[in-house]
C-alpha cells in the first residue's frame, strides 16, 4: 500500500503522529526564537529609556553651580590679584615709554581703554557670566522637554516598531548600546564644560590686564572665545538632542523609520562632537 499522508486509519496514525510532531517542533522552535529576540530588543529599549532618564538626560536638568557665588572662580581671582596688578603695572609703563618716544597720545588712550575693561571685568564679568550660564541651563531644560513633550517619548517605541524590518533586532540592539554610549560621552563632556567655565571665569580679569597691547587683546579675545563657547555648549548640544528625539519619535508614516531612527543616534553624536566646531566658529585661530 501507498502511503498517501494522513488520514482517519490506524495504519496511518504514524504518518499523523510523524507530521503533528514535525509542525509542533517548528512551532515551539520558532516561537521560542522570536520571544527571545524580542524580549533582547525589549530589554534593550527598556534600558534606552532608564538610561536616558537616569544618564542620558542627566546633563540636561543638572544645573550648572552658580559662578558668581563663592566657588572656585573667585578663588582664583582672589590668589592671582598681585599677577593681574603686576601686569597692568607693567602694560602702564609700556604705554608711557611708547608715548614718550612716539610723542603722540595713541598709548595713552589705549592704556586708559585697558584699565576701564580690566574695571568693568574684575567687577561685573563673574556675575554676568553666571546669567548667561543659567539662561542656558534654563534653555536647554526646556527645549528637551517639548520635544519630548511633543511625541510622548515616541522614540523609544519607534525601535520597537524597527523589529518589523529585516535585521531589525539586531539595529535596535546596536542604536540602544550606540545611545548609552553616547549618552555617558556627553555627561562626561558636561563636568569639563563646568571645569572650563570656572577656570575662565577665574582667569578672565587677569587677561584682560594688558589689552593695550597686542598680545594681551589676543589673550583676552581668546579667553572669551573660548568662555562664550563653553557657555552656549549646552544649549546647542540640548538643541541637538531635541531634533534627535523629534525624527526618531516621528509618528507620521513617510519616509522610513530605520532612516529615522539612524538619523536620530547620528544627530546625538554630533552633539558630543560639536564641542570643537563652537570653538573654531567663535574663535577661529583655535587650534
Amino acid at each position: 500500500m501507498i502511503a498517501l499522508g494522513c488520514s482517519g486509519w490506524p495504519w496511518d496514525w504514524d504518518d499523523c503522529f510523524k507530521e503533528g510532531l514535525q509542525a509542533a517542533l517548528e512551532w515551539a522552535f520558532g516561537t521560542f526564537f522570536d520571544f527571545i529576540f524580542e524580549a533582547i530588543a525589549n530589554v534593550v529599549i527598556k534600558a534606552v529609556e532608564a538610561v536616558m532618564k537616569a544618564v542620558g538626560l542627566l546633563w540636561v536638568y543638572i544645573k550648572t553651580p552658580d559662578i558668581a557665588e563663592n566657588t572656585p572662580a573667585l578663588w582664583i581671582q582672589e590668589h592671582t590679584n598681585f599677577i593681574m596688578v603686576f601686569i597692568a603695572s607693567i602694560a602702564v609703563v609700556v604705554a608711557a615709554m611708547q608715548m614718550a618716544i612716539s610723542h603722540r597720545g595713541e598709548p595713552a588712550r589705549d592704556i586708559v581703554r585697558s584699565l576701564v575693561t580690566l574695571v568693568v571685568v574684575t567687577g561685573s564679568a563673574t556675575a554676568f557670566a553666571g546669567t548667561l550660564i543659567s539662561a542656558s541651563d534654563e534653555f536647554s531644560s526646556w527645549i528637551v522637554n517639548e520635544a519630548l513633550a511633543a511625541n510622548d517619548h515616541n522614540y523609544a517605541k519607534n525601535l520597537l516598531d524597527v523589529l518589523d524590518e529585516p535585521f531589525g533586532w539586531l539595529l535596535v540592539i546596536f542604536v540602544g548600546i550606540l545611545m548609552v554610549i553616547t549618552a555617558i560621552v556627553q555627561l562626561a563632556l558636561m563636568i569639563v564644560r563646568y571645569g572650563m567655565l570656572v577656570l575662565l571665569v577665574g582667569v578672565l580679569p587677569l587677561t584682560a590686564a594688558a589689552t593695550n597691547t597686542e598680545m594681551g587683546m589676543m589673550w583676552f579675545k581668546r579667553a572669551l572665545a573660548w568662555l562664550a563657547s563653553f557657555i552656549i555648549y549646552k544649549p546647542v548640544a540640548a538643541i541637538i538632542y531635541a531634533t534627535s528625539f523629534m525624527l526618531m519619535g516621528a509618528t507620521d508614516d513617510g519616509g522610513s523609520k530605520i532612516l529615522k531612527v539612524i538619523m536620530g543616534v547620528t544627530l546625538m553624536i554630533v552633539a558630543v562632537v560639536a564641542l570643537p566646531a563652537i570653538l573654531r566658529f567663535v574663535s577661529p585661530r583655535t587650534s
